[in-house]
């Protein structure tokens, strides 16, 4: 009867173990009981008829021999017969070889003198206990191997009369129940044991399941994710493009001024949340190619407080940057991401008092901190503050207080970098947000040039720039834009059709800004390879698209282009394409 706690499956496979455990054994301990009852013989042969124990002798290496067989033919193919049958093939030929120990024994002793007859009662008990010892995995064999092998002798000992052997039956009588119930309970061990380990490999096993699952899903949301971003992003990227030409307009009336005005907000929250679904899409699928190098912190500093400064002045509040000579090693995108966000949450979260921003030097490494003096998270709000869309005291969801992005990209980016991140708050009394980074072994330090220096701003009237765009209306907007800053712009919506314009040409283009996705049968980076074959390798080049996926990154990261994702303002597409005229060998990442 299987333990009601153990489910049919457990059953089997607990089953099967015992099987293949009693068999690993079984072989040793088989001609082990031969070679035992062979000695015993011989030690009381002269004492006792041949017949007693000659034939017995002859039947136990038979029994030896058949059971050698069976153990031989499990373990070359154990599926030959089912678990229950291997257990019954061995119980009924160890209860066989319990008879032939029993009855030859009960033989030999009505011939045997005293101290012989203990000595073969000796051997048959020690080599009973031996079996129940030895043989937890299956109770059977051992079982009928010892009642058939005591139960003769202590039979006949009850028929002598005197107190001696009366004695000794009692005590094999007693042994038999004794012996079953040890091996009982070592074998509930056993039978223990292995339930315990089935259950944590299912347990593994559905966890790794789980984990396929999630992994699954994670890269389903991805996809979804970058397909409906870019999806977003197209007709975004021409609102954008054709609001910023309105504006320029000198017919707007008042009013149109002032619904272009709440247009352009109404925009830029749009486009905010979808930079922050890129940022949290990229940090989750792990797309972005860390370069570690060492900067110094306050390089950091000083670009994040030209930054903040006017936002802190605008609402009143006191933003410091305590000066710091450490060089860190870090990413230095991520890093100013990171520091970005914890300051503008900061600002946001501060209706008055101060921000400060500074550095403490901890175990070799460098605590970077953003205190403030805002409204503070409750307690029970602190384990939530890094998921997504979360925000304190904003439950209407007012756009004006933010998107509830920025701290769940730190969170992410900072688990990227293995660069700690801690909070600590009071509500009514302010925030300390930090991230612990690595201080920089060597002394070289990398400045950050991200950004195009007004006197290294290249003169973009009357360049030849070439727009390859899949959308019409995008195309439309852009070649529109461009010419407003004095270029000339040649449009195609695909490769082929662009190659062919230029060919036409007497010019030489200047400049490709091309979309990922085109007609045809080339991609955008394709598209970028076919002009650069035919007019110079070194033709500066930018990837203008809404497609975030992991793939595309790595294509352009691989092709060395920089990327402007889709949508942008026109004041960061005119810096993109500063950027690429003096530089380009651009490094593929965000401009």
């Amino acid at each position: 009867m299987p333990d009601p706690g153990i489910t049919p499956n457990e059953f089997d496979a607990i089953e099967a173990e015992q099987v293949k455990a009693y068999f690993n054994d079984a072989d040793d301990l088989n001609w082990a009981g031969a070679l035992v009852f062979s000695l015993m013989v011989y030690a009381v042969h002269d004492a006792s008829p041949w017949w007693t124990w000659g034939p017995a002798l002859g039947l136990i290496y038979l029994i030896t021999l058949v059971r050698t067989f069976l153990i031989r033919q499990y373990r070359r193919k154990p599926e030959y017969r089912s678990s229950t049958q291997w257990i019954h093939s061995q119980a009924a030929s160890g209860g066989l070889a319990g008879v032939v120990w029993g009855v030859s024994s009960t033989a030999m002793l009505a011939y045997l003198p005293v101290t012989l007859q203990l000595f073969v009662l000796t051997v048959l008990t020690v080599v009973a206990a031996s079996a129940m010892s030895e043989s937890v995995s299956l109770v059977l064999p051992p079982r009928f191997f010892t009642i058939a092998s005591i139960s003769p002798p202590a039979l006949w000992l009850l028929t002598v009369g005197d107190r001696l052997h009366l004695l000794l039956a009692v005590l094999l009588l007693l042994f038999i129940p004794v012996e079953i119930l040890l091996g009982s309970k070592k074998h509930r061990i056993f039978i223990e044991v292995q339930r315990l380990r089935f259950r944590n490999e299912s347990l593994v096993a559905e966890l790794s399941r789980q984990h396929e699952m999630l992994e699954s899903a994670s890269k389903a949301k991805s996809r979804f994710l970058a397909a409906a971003s870019h999806d977003l992003r197209q007709p975004l990227a021409a609102l954008m493009i054709f609001l910023e030409q309105l504006e320029f307009e000198r017919q707007l009336s008042s009013s149109g001024k002032d619904v272009l005005d709440h247009a352009q907000q109404a925009t830029a929250s749009l486009c905010s949340l979808l930079d922050g679904l890129l940022d949290i899409s990229r940090l989750d699928g792990q797309s972005i190619r860390l370069k570690i190098k060492s900067f110094a912190i306050q390089n950091i500093f000083d670009e994040l407080g030209e930054e903040f400064r006017p936002i802190a002045e605008q609402k009143g509040i006191r933003l410091k940057f305590s000066p710091s000579s450490a060089v860190i090693e870090s990413d230095i995108i991520l890093t100013v991401q990171i520091l970005r966000n914890l300051i503008s949450n900061a600002l946001r979260y501060t209706p008055s008092g101060h921000v400060l921003v500074g550095c403490r030097h901890r175990n070799g490494r460098l605590a970077i901190e953003v205190h403030d003096t805002g409204i503070g998270i409750p307690e029970d709000q602190l384990a939530r503050i890094f998921d997504e869309f979360y925000q304190v005291n904003n439950p209407e969801r007012d756009r004006q207080q933010g998107l509830g992005l920025g701290l769940s990209i730190v969170e992410r980016a900072a688990r990227l970098l293995g660069h700690p991140v801690a909070l600590t708050s009071k509500p009514g009394k302010g925030s300390t947000f930090s991230v612990t980074v690595p201080l920089a072994k060597a002394a070289i330090i990398e400045e950050r040039i991200d950004q195009v220096r007004a006197e290294d701003t290249p003169e973009l009237a009357d360049r030849l720039i070439a727009v390859i765009e899949n959308e019409g209306s995008i195309r439309a907007g852009m070649q529109s834009l461009i010419q407003s800053w004095g270029c000339r712009v040649v449009v195609a919506d695909s490769a082929t059709t662009m190659i062919k314009q230029l060919e036409t040409m007497d010019e030489t283009v200047e400049l490709i800004i091309s979309d990922f996705g085109l007609k045809g049968s080339m991609n955008g980076v394709d598209a970028i390879a076919a002009i650069r074959q035919r007019w110079g390798d070194r033709l500066p080049a930018l990837l203008f698209t809404g497609n975030i996926s992991k793939e595309t990154y790595t294509l352009a990261r691989d092709s060395r282009l920089p990327i402007l994702y889709k949508p942008a303002k026109a004041e960061a597409l005119r810096e993109a394409i500063s950027v690429a005229f003096c530089n380009s060998k651009f490094q593929a990442g965000h401009v």
